[in-house]
Formats: structure tokens, C-alpha cells, sequence
């Protein structure tokens, strides 16, 4: 091939190293077998699994609780946001059935200009078009997923005001074990997915990003506390904010096993607030604890957080980490690997005992 411009117009020139080039024809070199593949490379736009069937399963309540949800307004409201979480399901569904076509253009015109290995003018502005159209196709998408999204949250929220109302009636129906262990793997998995925009940092209390030096967590929040136990001994327990009185600076919490029925009064300091979102591995990874990171996590099927080791991170903002618990009755020291959400990781506190 001569110098200069490719009679091919719009065609990108090749350089003696082609596959087309005369001097590679035929030279018998190995490597040019892994020089055979075309100029053009491309990634294929590819449509994920379609969406589950929407199903809304609630953590279980105590029958007190069924009894205030059936008498409160609340209960009509909760209906409504179930109604309109799946209208917006159903509508995102259709709009990424609509988007498919765009999708499969894209790949059938990306896939003729990778075998013919030149771009026209017509092709490159007829691309262009295309990928615009599907780019505005999948903005309505991720408009419509923070919309079910929050949803999803303000139906969590309901739910929690209802069961704090019905703490609150005087009722104190203790919640079986199996019923709480649901309630707080339902917390972790609908626990508010931090969404931001391109360059955003996470905020504070974002997966493992750490809460403000003056942070004061709410009341009804989830926290976990260093307490007393019967026999001395100082236990990272979780439990539930009453009260937060600034002029002494300590806390009134609720053990959130309420088989034992406690209240606790604790200084700042022996109180840490739980993540308030999760973190998106995908997008975000630096808000989540590196591997081999120490940290304190909630031991599955117990309310009570012990020391752990990272040994795998998620990799979907639906995982959960991997960690290995310390524990002396094992050969190393350390239990079998176990898995917690985002939600019960913390930083490293001193003074809890060993699993």
C-alpha cells in the first residue's frame, strides 16, 4: 500500500503492521496470527437480565404490631406505596423492552464497520444519532429506578414508624428470635443505596466512611454500644436510639433484643452509628473496608458485634462482605469464613469481647 490517504474515503490509514498490509502476508511469523484481528475493536452493548417479578415480603411484626397497622392510617398509606412501587416497576420494564431495538442497531452497525474496518461519514453520523437516542433511552431508566428506589425506602420507613408506634402504645409483645433475625437481614437488604453523580465522593455513614466528628445519631436509629454485661464483662451490643440528651452527652438505648428487655445509658463514646447506606461496589469501592481490614461485625443469628478480619468484598451493591470472626476454639484463630451486610460492618472498637 502506498503512502498517504486510504482511496477508501473515511477509512483510517494502516500502518505496515495491518493484517492487510503486503508485508505481513504470508511472512509465516507466529505472530502474526495475533496480528490478525481487525483495527476496529468494540465492547457489544449488552441488556442485563430482565426484572424480577416485584414481591414485597415485609420483615414479620408481632401480632401487636398487625393489630396498629390494621387501625392506622398508615396501614392505607403503606398500600399505596406497594401500588405505586409496581406501577413504576412495570413501567421501567417497558421501557427496557423498547430500548432493546436501539441496542441491537447499535451492535448490527458497529458490527458491519468492524468487518468492513473503515467508517464512512454516513455510518459515523448515523452511529452517533443512535448512540444519542439510547443514551436518552437509559437516562428514563435510571430516572425510573431511583424513583421505584425510593419507593421501596418510604415502604421501609412506614413499616419502622408503625413497629415504633406499637413499642410505644405500651405494648411490649416480645418479637420471637426468628421474627427479629428477619427484621434486621430485611434492614441490611433494603438498607438506602447511595446513588451519586460522576466524581461525587459517598457521604458519611456511607458503607464504611466513618460519621462526622460531631454526628448525633436519631432517635429510632440503629446504633451498636458498648455495654456492661451480668458478669463484668464489656459486650457491642445492638440497639435502638430513645433518647440523645445533648447537655451531658449520653444516650438512652434499647437493647434490640427484646428478650432482654434492657435500657442503657451510655456516653458518646461508647456508641457507633450503623451505616445509613450502602455502598455500590461497582462504582464506589473506596467506600467500602479493604481486605484484610479489621473491623467489628455482627455475628450472623446474634445481636452482638465482634472483632472480624475482611476476607472478601462484595462485588454487587447486593453482596455482602466475607469475614472471619475471632475465635480461639479454631486451629488459626479465626472462625470460618462468614457473611454480614454492609450495614452491621463498623470500624474497630476496643473493648468488645471476642467471639
Amino acid at each position: 500500500m502506498g503512502k498517504g490517504k486510504d482511496k477508501n474515503l473515511g477509512s483510517p490509514k494502516r500502518s505496515v503492521d495491518s493484517p492487510k498490509s503486503p508485508k505481513m502476508r504470508g511472512s509465516g511469523d507466529a505472530s502474526s496470527s495475533s496480528s490478525s484481528s481487525p483495527a476496529y475493536r468494540r465492547e457489544q452493548l449488552l441488556r442485563s437480565s430482565p426484572l424480577p417479578p416485584i414481591t414485597v415480603t415485609p420483615y414479620p411484626l408481632s401480632t401487636s404490631t398487625e393489630m396498629a397497622m390494621a387501625m392506622s392510617s398508615e396501614a392505607q398509606a403503606l398500600q399505596e406505596r406497594v401500588k405505586v412501587l409496581s406501577e413504576i416497576v412495570h413501567e421501567l420494564q417497558r421501557s427496557r423492552d423498547e430500548n432493546i431495538p436501539h441496542m441491537n442497531a447499535i451492535n448490527q452497525l458497529s458490527d458491519k464497520i468492524v468487518s468492513e474496518e473503515k467508517l464512512a461519514v454516513s455510518n459515523r453520523n448515523k452511529l452517533k444519532g443512535m448512540y444519542e437516542k439510547c443514551s436518552v433511552d437509559t437516562e428514563r431508566e435510571v430516572t425510573l429506578m431511583k424513583k421505584a428506589l425510593n419507593t421501596v425506602y418510604q415502604i421501609r420507613n412506614i413499616r419502622h414508624d408503625l413497629r415504633i408506634q406499637a413499642k410505644n402504645s405500651g405494648n411490649k409483645e416480645t418479637i420471637r428470635r426468628g421474627a427479629l433475625m428477619k427484621m434486621l437481614l430485611n434492614c441490611a437488604q433494603t438498607l438506602p443505596l447511595w446513588i451519586g453523580t460522576s466524581g461525587e465522593k459517598p457521604p458519611p455513614l456511607c458503607g464504611a466512611v466513618p460519621p462526622e466528628q460531631n454526628y448525633v445519631a436519631k432517635v429510632n436509629d440503629m446504633v451498636a454500644c458498648l455495654v456492661r454485661g451480668s458478669e463484668g464483662e464489656d459486650n457491642w451490643i445492638l440497639a435502638e436510639v430513645v433518647n440523645y440528651n445533648a447537655a451531658t452527652n449520653k444516650y438512652e438505648v434499647d437493647d434490640i433484643d427484646e428478650e432482654q428487655k434492657e435500657r442503657h445509658t451510655l456516653s458518646r463514646r461508647r456508641v457507633y452509628p450503623l451505616p445509613l447506606m450502602r455502598a455500590n461496589p461497582e462504582l464506589n469501592p473506596e467506600a467500602l473496608y479493604s481486605k484484610g481490614s479489621i473491623v467489628m461485625a455482627l455475628y450472623p443469628q446474634t445481636t452482638c458485634f465482634y472483632k472480624a478480619v475482611i476476607n472478601r468484598l462484595p462485588t454487587l451493591a447486593t453482596e455482602e462482605y466475607e469475614v472471619l470472626f475471632e475465635d480461639p476454639t479454631y486451629a488459626d484463630g479465626f472462625s470460618p469464613p462468614l457473611m454480614v451486610a454492609q450495614r452491621y460492618v463498623i470500624q474497630i472498637k476496643e473493648g468488645g469481647k471476642k467471639k
